[in-house]
């Protein structure tokens, strides 16, 4: 299926928790997230470079927005009633068969409290039954323990391990490779 056709809901909610695309004035929200958590999310967040004001987080988001009408990738804010947390990304690597990548923060905080497992999970769902995933991966720094356990927890298998492969701010990274297929996540998932 073309994925400009396909029917896609506004956001997530599980409890407390609201999954869902920025909306206009949501950029000064972020913008005060990436202040707040400067420390926390220097190494990881790229955006820590390229924001600077409200505006620039704005034109960011709104940015973001047409990718999710267009179908090139899925950025949604992780909303603790009305407060942003983190921030939650899918990205279609390959729609034809469809394999698509997942990735993730949350302010420091809120780390340890299941929050960013919880939005993973609810993000399988729509990627597996929306935009009808067969493959989800997630890729992580090597030295991001907290990453690797979200991923265990949601069923994912680690795949490979390549050695400093990347840079990140200026450091040599290494990558951890998780995938989930579409036919171990039914398994883990029987009502889907």
């Amino acid at each position: 299926m073309e994925p400009i056709l396909l029917d896609i809901p506004d956001e997530l909610i599980e409890e407390d928790l609201i999954l869902r695309p920025y909306a206009d004035g949501d950029g000064k929200a972020f913008f005060d997230l990436l202040q707040e958590n400067k420390d926390h999310l220097a190494d990881t967040v790229e955006e820590m470079k390229t924001i600077k004001t409200n505006e620039d987080a704005e034109i960011r988001n709104r940015r973001l927005k047409v990718n999710w009408i267009e179908r090139k990738r899925f950025v949604m804010g992780i909303w603790d009633k009305s407060t942003l947390i983190g921030e939650i990304w899918i990205e279609p690597l390959d729609w034809k068969v469809p394999v698509i990548e997942i990735g993730y923060f949350v302010v420091k905080k809120h780390e340890g409290k299941g929050i960013v497992t919880r939005s993973v999970q609810l993000c399988l769902d729509f990627m597996f039954n929306k935009l009808n995933a067969h493959r989800v991966e997630i890729r992580t720094n090597d030295d991001n323990h907290r990453s690797f356990k979200v991923a265990e927890r949601c069923g994912f298998t680690k795949e490979a391990h390549l050695r400093e492969n990347t840079k990140l701010n200026d450091k040599i990274v290494g990558r951890q490779f998780y995938g989930l297929l579409k036919s171990e996540y039914e398994k883990i998932n029987p009502k889907v």
